[in-house]
């Protein structure tokens, strides 16, 4: 039965290598050991052009010798397409499967360079001692080189990343051109896509996308802070939201393509677009007015002039579809009257990116408390001058009392002279 075996095994190889030259070396004992080499230096080579080459078994794959797994390489194209290969001085392992997926000069030692994946042609094409990385998808992770605990998903993703560290990225060319930048998270296409900064957080199609080195920034939806560039510190949520922040910081913007005034400036809060007809809370507002807050504090020279200017009017909202009427200021006439006044550089107005005005009616309280301390004082002096008249008048009224008093007593006296006979006295009398 032994004999059978050898016979039908090298009547086989005869077959595959009729037109070539080369060594045929069998090797038969315990399990067997089965050697082919032809001039082309290929141990052994199988061709089919129908159907399909089965093998019934497992394949095992080594370096110079059986055990040495490590060095275990599948070729396609005369370049590997599968191998774990790893740093000699390291340990742990590693999966590369792809066209020049990994590489065979790594560096690292103990737990560096290992327990690394990556699927997908050229991707971790560049790893040195970077370690515990993933990528998936063409050009993931393709420069890095010691960067470490990356999660890659998508054609593109992390692509340039060379040194950044626990970064995660899906989604095609996500975090495309992060190098350095670390613990960012962009979830899908062109996500982050200009990144070099750290802790950023986008997640929607090309949200972050011209985001360079801004950092601690999140966004959420499609496009949101879009054109950021090095602004820091800002959150949209919402499709589109903050588009128009470039670098501004600490800004806030939530709803679609909710836009905060001036994409330059900071500490700006937007809730809603242009057509939000209505906004509500349960309780009031809290408006912080702590002293510590605030500086330059001089007396407000805006009062009863200035109220007294202002031109209140009803109106019915343009995208109101209820058609409610509406009370309040315009506010270019607001801006007109405050020239008059000399007031320039007010934050009671504000006009956005696309040139429409914002009032803010709380700054009207400090003029309208102002003009009512002026009408007090008015009235007070008023008060004082008619407490004085009425003084008067109640003098007056005493004097006409007095005077008529007199006038009657004169007129008893004539009265009483006009009727007394006429008498004749004596001189000695």
């Amino acid at each position: 039965m032994k004999i059978r075996t050898i016979l039908l095994t090298l009547i086989l190889l005869s077959a595959i290598l009729k037109a070539q030259t080369g060594s045929i070396r069998n090797t038969l004992g315990t399990g067997g050991s089965f050697i082919v080499k032809d001039s082309a230096n290929n141990f052994l080579r199988v061709e089919q052009t129908t159907g399909n080459v089965i093998m019934l078994r497992n394949l095992e794959l080594g370096g110079d010798s059986i055990s040495s797994l490590t060095k275990g390489v599948i070729t396609k194209g005369g370049v590997p397409f599968i191998h774990n290969y790893i740093s000699p001085t390291a340990y742990g392992v590693n999966t590369f499967v792809g066209y020049k997926s990994g590489n065979f000069t790594m560096s690292g030692t103990g737990i560096a360079s290992g327990d690394n994946t990556a699927v997908g042609a050229y991707t971790l094409s560049n790893i040195s001692t970077g370690s515990n990385n993933s990528a998936f998808g063409v050009y993931a992770l393709n420069k890095n080189s010691s960067g470490e605990y990356n999660s890659s998903f998508g054609t593109g993703s992390l692509s340039f990343n060379t040194t950044g560290s626990y970064n995660s990225a899906l989604g095609y060319n996500s975090l495309f051109g992060n190098i350095s930048g670390s613990e960012n998270t962009a979830l899908g296409y062109k996500a982050l896509y200009y990144n070099k900064s750290n802790y950023n957080t986008a997640l929607g199609s090309r949200s972050l996308e011209n985001n360079t080195t801004g950092e601690a920034n999140t966004g959420c939806g499609i496009g949101v802070l879009l054109n950021n560039q090095t602004g820091s510190y800002n959150t949209a949520i919402g499709n589109i939201a903050g588009s128009m922040i470039q670098n501004g910081n600490n800004n806030i913007a939530i709803g679609y393509n909710a836009q905060v005034a001036d994409g330059s400036l900071s500490n700006q809060v937007r809730i809603g677009n242009t057509d939000i007809s209505y906004a509500g809370i349960q309780v009031a507002w809290s408006i912080t007015s702590d002293r510590r807050w605030k500086e330059n504090i001089q007396p407000t020279n805006l009062g009863l002039d200035f109220i007294s200017k202002l031109n209140p009017v009803r109106y019915n909202r343009i995208n109101d579809e209820n058609k409610k009427i509406e009370y309040g200021l315009i506010a270019q006439e607001l801006e007109q009257v405050l020239k008059e006044e000399g007031v320039t550089n007010s934050a009671m107005l504000t006009i956005d990116g696309e040139g429409r005005y914002e009032l803010r009616y709380n700054d009207l309280f400090a003029p309208m408390i102002k003009a009512i301390q002026e009408l007090k004082e008015e009235n007070g002096k008023l008060k004082a001058k008619v407490e004085r008249l009425n003084y008067i008048e109640l003098q007056l009224a005493e004097m006409q009392n007095l005077t008529n008093e007199l006038v009657s007593q004169i007129n008893s006296l004539k009265k009483s002279e006009d009727n007394k006979p006429f008498q004749f006295t004596k001189a000695d009398e």
